[in-house]
């Protein structure tokens, strides 16, 4: 198992040293129950190598777990189609591994939350099956190692799925920079940087609601696209190709390659505009001025100024303006 290579190029036995030298001692509740440890959990003891090595879990009430809110898997998992392997299985064979879960105390709904496992609590809690949980007190940046340790090798879990965890825990300083990220998780600092910039392409409302499962955006395209709008006037250009797409319905939903797709290509259209000045009637006395360079950045002027009264004009104004802007 310590030759393994997980992702990131890392080894096991690597992780298990650095979790076990530079994080804190775990505290294991005792109960009945025995499995098996997984490799996260082996990790957190700086062990590399299984064995014959067990300890006791606890069988917990699944509905009183909720998940760690830096997991890294999105909701768009939590159903019965996708978790439909577990739900045949823990009924029949039990629950092969136990979730890795810490205390929590103060919520009146919760009495765990869980670091990673979430897919086994959902399985338990419809076929009305105890959740076995090891219980350890481990700190945020602790559980993000043996999170990320734990799903390394999980073709289920996909790479816009890491990006997004990797960014929040970022924003939430889980560690201090993204090269701390790098180093403790034994990615690359390139590889961060690039999964980073493709998460942060979510945070535009425009594009991010142009995907019903954001779990599902290719972080390559995404990658480039986000690169692309840095340049002086894509992002205006991109937003309103975006908004543009969303007025479009779509049986079925949309393809998230066809999406990104879409969005790159509007970069190209924009080189490609022809300029546009217009005017516009404004009510009886105003006028709005539409103007739209070469590059697609588009400014629309009231020379005359506005009053509270040209409220309706100045919408009437507008609607026709963005049609012509198609």
């Amino acid at each position: 198992m310590n030759s393994k290579r997980l992702f990131g190029g890392t080894r096991l036995g690597d992780i298990a040293n650095s979790v076990r030298d530079k994080g804190e001692s775990s505290m294991t509740e005792r109960s009945s129950n025995q499995a098996v440890l997984p490799t996260a959990e082996l990790a957190l003891q700086g062990r590399t190598s299984p064995g014959l090595t067990r300890e006791t879990v606890l069988s917990v009430d699944a509905r009183r777990c909720r998940g760690w809110k830096y997991h890294n898997r999105t909701d768009a998992w939590y159903t019965r189609e996708r978790c439909e392997d577990l739900i045949r299985s823990i009924p029949k064979d039990g629950q092969q591994e136990p979730a890795l879960a810490r205390r929590i105390s103060g919520d009146p709904e919760f009495d765990y939350e869980l670091v990673y496992g979430m897919r086994r609590r959902f399985a338990c809690e419809v076929t009305n099956t105890k959740l076995k949980v090891r219980v350890v007190d481990i700190s945020d940046s602790q559980a993000a190692v043996l999170m990320h340790l734990e799903n390394a090798d999980r073709q289920d879990i996909t790479a816009m799925e890491r990006a997004l965890s990797f960014q929040s825990q970022i924003e939430a300083r889980l560690f201090p920079t993204q090269e701390a990220l790098a180093g403790a998780l034994n990615v690359s600092k390139g590889q961060v940087t690039k999964m980073l910039k493709a998460a942060q392409l979510l945070s535009f409302a425009p594009i991010a609601n142009l995907f019903s499962d954001r779990s599902a955006v290719p972080v390559e395209q995404a990658y480039k696209l986000g690169t692309l709008m840095e340049r002086p006037g894509a992002k205006e250009v991109v937003l309103q190709a975006a908004k543009n797409l969303a007025r479009k319905e779509e049986e079925g939903g949309r393809d998230p390659r066809l999406v990104l797709k879409a969005l790159l290509a509007s970069l190209d259209q924009s080189r490609k505009l022809e300029p546009i000045r217009r005017e516009y009637n404004v009510g009886r006395a105003g006028r709005a001025i539409l103007v739209r360079n070469p590059r697609g950045k588009v400014t629309v002027a009231f020379p005359k100024g506005l009053g509270v009264g040209d409220r309706d004009a100045v919408i009437q104004a507008m609607d026709q303006i963005l049609k012509d802007l198609g």
